[in-house]
């Protein structure tokens, strides 16, 4: 109770602070304080328990099953403003750096700044790549208003009126009567120019219903004439409808277009000519004005974005790669993301190239990419990947390899235990636990018991240690206690830190056997040794039938 009574307090001084720094610049006393009282609240808490988890949903904050907030103002709700990005829970790690907490405090206190870019919290703090802010989300569920549904079902048939009014005039256009029999009617260049004025003008966008006209008049149109004016007519309507935000016109027209390559009834020309509006729809041309239009702000809904990558050639690919790295808005690069994730799967190795792109967010984006697809055939430019000069490239390489889970990559991933930056072998020992091969085991022990891993720091020896735990034999288990028995009259502090972290992994492994010997070091006088012997042991307990 004592634990929830402090969270609490931390949550409303957590607020305020995201105020007092979305006020003040970082230079200004009152910003510099304002960090330093807050990271000291949070770090205190967190003396006392190995992490915090926050559970949001709409307008409360819970911790375990206590509530810690609760607001219903939808204006200042502290739970809502998480909540309606998609955030379900959030945890703090014990060893959380200032820097990586400031990070942090920045991006929940820019929200002014959020809402003029169209940039969403999850977004902001998976740029920052934290390493001890870990966080949950559901982009599934969004938070619309109590009338939502009722708004909803008038503009459904507010939508449905319109349709048929538009197709009255369409039908008078035409001369087209409800009877059995039709006139098809020739139409000049002057009518198209005509109709293609009327549609841009009408509100709201029927590029859908000019593209079915002009289909349905390429198909009678006589001779390459013909087909060529229709056909640009068709380039510059799709061109219109994603300069106009309607993604499902062009889905519509490439569906039209492999609907008629599916019937051998149409010409030769004909077919060439439906190539050609096909090849603009994946040329460079049309995919930047696509990233234009996303960079503006107009957004897609998942399946809208799914289904047209699915319909798009590998030959577009470069295009997009190319267009990722220009991109400004965080929310147009994730749909780009999302668009070369379900189109690089028709071309992994053409995906591949862009990890010869200069810019370095560009090759960790496509890396991410790769990771997101799990195609193991994307294993050999990975190991190219980490060796990579930035970091930031290294670290997102080598999760990928960990996550694919392919032993070949596992003397790769042992040189990096050598890197010079400790997020990088953090998350190569990440990455080799998650292998779990006899191999990588092997690494690990031979790691851990080496002389100099003791001089290494707790938060790196817990990653070790946690890796190993994944690996439930006798020798692992033998290891374990041989670090928690062992005394040490030099470098104390060093080996309490030894048995801490092996404290640790007993308690994730839930191993029984440990609890006489754990049971002797729980009142140790160490803080840190005491801390993870008590955690480790109620896990234990917890973890019993």
């Amino acid at each position: 109770m004592v634990l929830t009574d402090e969270i609490k307090d931390f949550i409303q001084a957590l607020i305020k602070a995201k105020k007092n720094l979305h006020l003040y610049p970082e230079n200004n006393p009152v910003y510099i304080k304002t960090l330093d009282d807050i990271y000291s609240r949070l770090t205190s808490v967190l003396q006392e328990t190995d992490s915090i988890t926050l559970r949001f949903k709409q307008y409360d904050i819970l911790y375990d099953t206590d509530v810690v907030y609760h607001n219903e103002e939808k204006d200042e709700s502290f739970a809502l403003f998480f909540f309606k990005d998609g955030v379900r829970e959030l945890t703090f790690k014990k060893g959380i750096p200032k820097e990586e907490f400031e990070e942090f405090m920045q991006v929940i206190s820019s929200d002014f700044e959020r809402d003029l870019v169209d940039d969403d919290i999850v977004t902001l703090m998976w740029e920052k790549d934290f390493q001890f802010i870990s966080y949950v989300v559901d982009d599934t569920i969004l938070v619309e208003d109590e009338n939502y549904e009722d708004e909803a079902t008038e503009q459904a048939k507010s939508g449905a009126a319109e349709d048929d009014e538009v197709m009255k005039a369409y039908e008078e256009a035409f001369g087209i009567e409800k009877s059995e029999g039709i006139n098809i009617v020739p139409l000049t260049n002057e009518d198209l120019k005509s109709i293609v004025e009327e549609i841009e003008n009408d509100q709201p966008e029927k590029s859908g219903k000019l593209i079915s006209i002009l289909f349905e008049m390429l198909y009678l149109a006589d001779g390459k004439a013909e087909y060529e004016e229709i056909s640009e007519f068709l380039k510059q309507t799709v061109r219109y409808a994603v300069q106009n935000g309607n993604l499902e016109a062009v889905i519509y027209c490439i569906r039209r277009i492999n609907d008629a390559f599916d019937k051998e009834s149409f010409s030769q020309d004909l077919r060439i000519y439906l190539r050609g509006i096909k090849y603009y729809i994946n040329s460079i041309g049309f995919v930047k004005k696509l990233g234009e239009v996303l960079d503006e702000g107009v957004e897609f809904t998942q399946d809208i974005i799914s289904e047209f990558a699915s319909l798009l050639d590998k030959s577009s690919i470069p295009h997009f790669i190319s267009i990722l790295g220009d991109l400004k808005n965080i929310s147009a690069r994730k749909t780009v993301i999302s668009i070369l994730s379900e189109l690089g799967k028709k071309d992994i190795q053409l995906l591949a190239r862009g990890l010869n792109d200069r810019r370095w967010y560009v090759v960790r984006n496509i890396i991410y990419i790769l990771r997101q697809i799990g195609d193991r055939s994307a294993v050999e430019f990975l190991l190219r990947a980490v060796r990579h000069s930035d970091k930031r490239v290294k670290k997102e390489a080598i999760r990928a390899l960990g996550e694919m889970g392919d032993v070949t990559a596992v003397q790769t991933l042992k040189d990096c235990l050598d890197d010079e930056d400790e997020g990088v072998r953090m998350a190569t020992v990440r990455a080799i636990g998650y292998l779990q091969t006899p191999v990588s085991r092997k690494i690990l022990l031979e790691q851990i018991n080496n002389k100099q891993f003791k001089e290494k720091s707790f938060t790196e020896k817990k990653e070790f240690f946690e890796a190993i735990s994944r690996y439930r034999d006798t020798e692992v288990i033998n290891t374990l206690f041989k670090i928690l028995k062992k005394r040490a009259f030099f470098k104390r502090a060093k080996n309490e830190e030894m048995k801490a972290a092996a404290a640790y992994a007993l308690g994730l492994m839930k191993e029984k056997s440990a609890v006489d010997l754990l049971e002797k070091l729980k009142s140790s006088k160490n803080r840190l040794l005491r801390e993870n012997v008590q955690i480790a042991l109620k896990r234990i307990r917890d973890g019993k039938e």
